[in-house]
């Protein structure tokens, strides 16, 4: 599988691994999602610092419930979803204790390993030097979960169709036609500009 690093090792060989205690093996599983997710979470909270809070602690999850995890292959999906899941409920806390607050506003944040924080800091750093690429992440934080995934890992995480099916565990078929469908609502949302697919490419 492409999915796989230079030095040949699945998600899933990397799953078993870490479920015996290896925790290099886990340390390269989050070097290789850590992109994904944590565009995920800017697009979320719209600040470098939220998203550097919310994606340590979905590490954190997943490590300590990754035995609860039936098909390492999926790995991406699932914590794709641990993070989603993360930024829904930090969005509900802040809503409880200030009221009303849009979709993508901030929320106090927590010191991050140093990595992760140069991770994120280099993809925010993006947002603020492209107008068009901070007007396409908040386009696609209003897209339904489903058609946000498929762009993350297609364009983000350059996955092919075949590779994004598997780890959805979906016909490839299903994959490109929801990729499709993907691409047309986020035109839709920023008022019937076509999105350029090196734009979408230039996220990651």
């Amino acid at each position: 599988m492409s999915t796989d690093d230079p030095a040949g090792v699945s998600d899933h060989d990397l799953v078993e691994r870490a479920l015996q205690g290896d925790r290099e093996a886990f340390g390269r599983l989050a070097e290789r999602y850590y992109r994904m997710i944590s565009v995920l979470a800017l697009q979320k909270t719209g600040h470098r610092a939220d998203a550097e809070d919310i994606v340590q602690e979905a590490y954190v999850r997943a490590y300590r419930a990754l035995g609860s995890l039936r098909e390492g292959s999926k790995f991406a999906a699932w914590i794709y979803n641990i993070t989603l899941k993360l930024c829904i409920d930090w969005l509900r806390r802040r809503e409880r204790r200030d009221g009303t607050v849009p979709f993508d506003d901030d929320a106090p944040a927590h010191s991050t390993s140093g990595r992760l924080s140069r991770s994120l800091l280099g993809v925010g750093e993006a947002l603020e030097a492209s107008d068009e690429q901070a007007q396409i992440l908040r386009a696609m934080g209003g897209l339904p979960d489903r058609y946000r995934l498929v762009i993350t890992l297609r364009y983000v995480r350059k996955m092919s169709y075949k590779e994004i099916a598997e780890h959805l565990g979906e016909p490839a078929g299903t994959v490109a036609n929801r990729l499709h469908r993907a691409t047309r609502m986020l035109q839709d949302r920023m008022g019937g500009r076509r999105v350029p697919e090196r734009a979408l490419e230039e996220l990651s």
